[in-house]
């Protein structure tokens, strides 16, 4: 793996942390809060929020978990819509983050919302467009709309740009597959 696809994996983990934290406090009924509960929920919010910063400084965000803390990473359920509004929210200060696009992007296609999920992905991709796992899952969501020529325009990029990695043999038994169904 190269060091840009192994920053948007840890990058992706910190926003599901983000999001598990910020989701957790909502989806309890209001209660009051006692001191030492409120002093916990604000020191797991500030953890988290340095486990944000250490993946976007690129530090190693294992060294400073806790084996209680990486617990947290697991928790992110697709097709939920949770957390969707709290990444939108993150990336109104910062529009050009590639991961948290991608994040989103991810996020939307997994909430069957694919017409986001393609504008997020091209995004992304206007952004910085040599990251072969965004155009193949901007490809994936063409196929999702029906959208065949695209998605094969996209695929045909994973190749170009990784011609020899497992994400372009996918990209080329698909493309196949279209083709040997006359599509």
């Amino acid at each position: 793996m190269d060091g840009t696809l192994i920053l948007i994996i840890v990058a992706i983990v910190v926003v599901v942390v983000v999001l598990v934290v910020v989701l957790s406090g909502k989806s309890k009924p209001e209660q009051p809060k006692q001191k030492s509960s409120q002093a916990e929920d604000d020191k797991k919010d500030n953890l988290t929020h340095k486990r944000f910063k250490q993946v976007l400084s690129g530090s190693d965000l294992q060294s400073d978990m806790k084996a209680e803390e990486a617990e947290l990473l697991t928790k992110y359920t697709a097709g939920t819509g949770e957390g969707i509004n709290e990444v939108e929210k993150l990336l109104e200060g910062d529009p050009n983050n590639v991961d948290l696009l991608d994040w989103l992007a991810f996020m939307y296609y997994s909430n069957n919302n694919i017409d986001k999920a393609i504008e997020t992905y091209k995004r992304a991709l206007a952004i910085k467009s040599d990251n072969e796992n965004q155009h193949y899952y901007l490809a994936n969501s063409y196929f999702k709309k029906s959208m065949l020529a695209e998605a094969k325009r996209a695929w045909n990029e994973v190749i170009r740009l990784k011609p020899n990695s497992k994400i372009a043999k996918n990209a080329q038994e698909r493309i196949d597959y279209l083709n040997s169904q006359g599509k």
